[in-house]
């Protein structure tokens, strides 16, 4: 447990550090508040547009973290940081459950600020939050889990530019599982991936509360989809020659 915290403490402290992360949350955030002064070219929309513009970011940052986890290890595996840490006694999954869990931490992180930085704005221009715009935010949150272990996957099995168009495809396909696969049930709800029940806009959009359930089952599947698809990292990630 001490080398794989060491691997993920690594992971999320090296992005967080970054002072463009921070910049990139507060240009969210601004954008976010700067939906509230479309109040009369939205006819009274503006608190919907508002919800729809932060949980659309927040989902898109949580993506990008997703993808730089398809450049972290090929950078790693290129510079020979990696095949330092595995000569050590530091098995290959170790190295992959260390990394998932950091590039989870820093996404948690960062959507996390996302997320309290839009309350604050909705606060001071509303006077309240509904509770449904904070569980979307939580779902968002919840769907970081799963989107990188998507991109650990293809950052084992392809190299790092069309590790991270990959991940983007496979990321895209699963928010749109219902669209594409809606007629298909055998396929649509279990055997591919649907991210889209990390979505909330509909409800949040209309300040419809779900039940808190709904949220832990959500984000049990998606920590259990992550677990499925670390397996099967790990099972061509033992098989990689790094030299």
């Amino acid at each position: 447990m001490d080398r794989i915290m060491a691997v993920a403490g690594g992971t999320w402290r090296r992005i967080l550090r970054m002072p463009v992360v921070y910049f990139l949350v507060l240009c969210v955030v601004a954008l976010v508040g700067s939906a509230y002064r479309y109040n009369m070219l939205s006819l009274g929309m503006h608190k919907t547009i508002m919800m729809d513009t932060s949980l659309a970011l927040n989902t898109l940052a949580a993506i990008l973290v997703a993808i730089s986890i398809t450049f972290e290890i090929p950078r790693e595996l290129r510079s020979g940081v990696a095949t330092t840490l595995l000569a050590k006694p530091l098995g290959r999954t170790q190295y992959l459950v260390g990394k998932l869990v950091g590039i989870s931490i820093a996404g948690l992180v960062i959507t996390g600020m996302i997320g309290v930085g839009f309350c604050l704005v909705f606060i001071t221009a509303f006077d309240r939050v509904a509770m449904s715009m904070v569980q979307g935010h939580l779902l968002v949150m919840g769907s970081v889990i799963p989107m990188c272990a998507v991109g650990v996957l293809f950052s084992v099995v392809a190299p790092d530019p069309l590790a991270a168009v990959l991940t983007a495809l496979v990321i895209w396909f699963g928010h749109s599982t219902a669209a594409v696969l809606g007629g298909i049930p055998v396929l649509y709800g279990g055997i591919t991936p649907d991210f889209n029940i990390f979505n909330l806009k509909a409800e949040s959009a209309h300040e419809v509360a779900i039940s808190w359930w709904y949220i832990l089952l959500a984000t049990l599947w998606g920590v259990s989809f992550a677990v499925s698809v670390l397996v099967v990292s790990s099972s061509f990630f033992s098989r990689k020659d790094l030299r």
